[in-house]
């Protein structure tokens, strides 16, 4: 096996399990690059594993600092509101919204229109 079509099985190689040994096993003996891969992806879980095993609570302040920078990185204004759409915001919302109806509607069609072919074709 190459390290092209070894590499897409790595990550499940990593989780571990009994396997039988076969081709990607033999690669994996051979090739310091795709072993060094499948180290780190072994790291990776080994770490995200042990991330179940820690609570961590926020400091009691973070509330307070979300509330008052949440508002000014939405681009809402002092005090929580949204800010309202122009006319010509509200015209290209509108413009995109019939031309996706358009394209999803003549898909249907398309799809129908195929359909209703194959059934009336006339069988040899």
């Amino acid at each position: 096996m190459t390290c092209e079509q070894v590499r897409p099985l790595l990550p499940e190689l990593a989780e571990g399990g009994p396997r039988t040994a076969g081709p990607v096993e033999v690669h994996l003996a051979s090739c310091p690059a795709c072993s060094r891969e499948l180290a780190r992806y072994r790291s990776l879980i080994l770490g995200l594993g042990g991330l179940r095993e820690s609570d961590l609570e926020p400091p009691e302040a973070l509330l307070a600092r979300l509330l008052v920078e949440l508002p000014a990185q939405l681009g809402l204004g002092r005090h929580g509101f949204v800010r309202r759409a122009s006319s010509q915001e509200r015209l290209q919302h509108a413009a995109l919204s019939l031309g996706g109806a358009v394209v999803g509607a003549t898909a249907v069609g398309l799809l129908w229109w195929r359909a209703a072919r194959r059934t009336m074709a006339p069988t040899s």
